[in-house]
């Protein structure tokens, strides 16, 4: 977390992140102050859509090394630490939850100002918020695994990428009802209906599948050093 808080390109990530929902923001005031009005499109909506996918990408580059920091401590270099298969996984998910959830603390002045100036409840935030952390959570945890089981830079982007567009666009191409899985979906819904049980149930899916990556990274840590110890 230091490392993707405090270093050079971890404040630059921020800066872009910050930028580009500030920009759309801006981009979208209403006319009657002087902007140019983003039409047919629901400003909360799109911002949330936005931090959602920044959020997704940001979390899951840095933790599958996509995206390089100075400091951060990529899987391979843990398999070589003192640390048990149990405590580099769990560090693993916990940094991934918790910088997922920092990106959305830092945009959430941003994301209020955009839900006030279309005057939609503030409450559509806090389930949007939520939905997001637990989907960076889980891609950001499986990147963390990709990071580890493949050498090749190469390799390790085509597939990360390719997870991506399975998160994003794969899942809406499911039938029903498992394309309601759909992060877009999800976050439209949030905005549109608020917190239901359909919200609570894809969370919980999107975290079960971060704590699936939390024991492929234990468990490809222990066939690495060929050890035989278990997740703690």
């Amino acid at each position: 977390m230091k490392a993707r808080i405090g270093t050079r390109r971890g404040i630059w990530a921020q800066t872009i992140y910050l930028g580009a929902a500030g920009a759309l923001l801006m981009l979208s005031l209403p006319p009657e102050i002087g902007r140019g009005e983003l039409r047919d499109v629901n400003l909360l909506l799109a911002f949330l859509i936005v931090q959602l996918l920044a959020a997704t990408y940001l979390t899951s580059g840095f933790a599958s090394a996509e995206l390089a920091l100075d400091g951060e401590k990529s899987l391979p270099d843990l398999v070589l630490s003192a640390f048990s298969p149990g405590e580099v996984a769990t560090g693993k998910l916990e940094s991934s939850a918790l910088y997922a959830a920092y990106l959305i603390a830092v945009a959430l002045p941003l994301a209020t100002l955009a839900a006030s100036l279309r005057g939609t409840p503030l409450a559509a935030i806090v389930p949007a918020g939520l939905i997001t952390v637990a989907i960076a959570t889980a891609v950001g945890t499986w990147g963390a695994w990709l990071g580890g089981r493949f050498p090749s830079d190469f390799t390790r982007s085509f597939i990360h990428w390719v997870m991506l567009t399975a998160v994003f666009a794969g899942t809406a191409l499911l039938p029903a009802p498992w394309r309601a899985i759909n992060p877009l979906r999800l976050v439209e819904d949030a905005v549109r209906v608020g917190w239901s049980t359909r919200t609570g149930v894809a969370i919980a899916g999107y975290l079960a599948a971060a704590l699936g990556g939390t024991l492929a990274i234990a468990a490809h840590v222990r066939h690495t050093r060929g050890g035989t110890e278990v997740l703690g």
